[in-house]
């Protein structure tokens, strides 16, 4: 998941996993806001969430971020560096209207159901003790 977010995989997701077993997994991703949830991509690899994110900064930019941001935003998607135009445009949402963040996670099947899970990284900004308190 570094190349979406730079949030580390939780290690318990790959201990889950049992012996012989195919690495299958899926990659989600939600970007959320102070109002929840604003936008949600799941797919089989990294790279194919990765393309769903890319479409959701490319068509926010211009409305959420101030315009040399928005535009280097773009630059970076023309010329085909989409993880590093989600990085960018993550890296200034929230300076000309509501913050956004994005939370990455590898999805596994479950070794005893039909079910897929993962670990959901609470964001750092989240983890401070003013945001647990209610005293920001």
């Amino acid at each position: 998941m570094q190349a979406l977010s730079g949030t580390t995989r939780a290690g318990a997701a790959g201990a889950r996993r049992t012996a012989g077993r195919a690495e299958t997994s899926f990659c989600i991703a939600i970007v959320s806001g102070v109002d929840g949830a604003r936008f949600a991509a799941v797919a089989a690899s990294e790279q194919e969430c990765l393309v769903q994110i890319g479409s959701y900064v490319a068509e926010q930019a211009r409305a959420q971020l101030w315009p040399p941001s928005a535009d280097r935003v773009h630059e970076l998607l023309d010329a085909g560096e989409v993880a590093a135009a989600v990085a960018e445009y993550f890296r200034h949402a929230g300076e000309r209207w509501d913050a956004e963040w994005l939370v990455t996670t590898p999805l596994s099947p479950h070794p005893r159901s039909r079910a897929w899970s993962g670990p959901v990284p609470i964001p750092a900004r989240f983890a401070a003790a003013e945001w647990r308190s209610g005293t920001r």
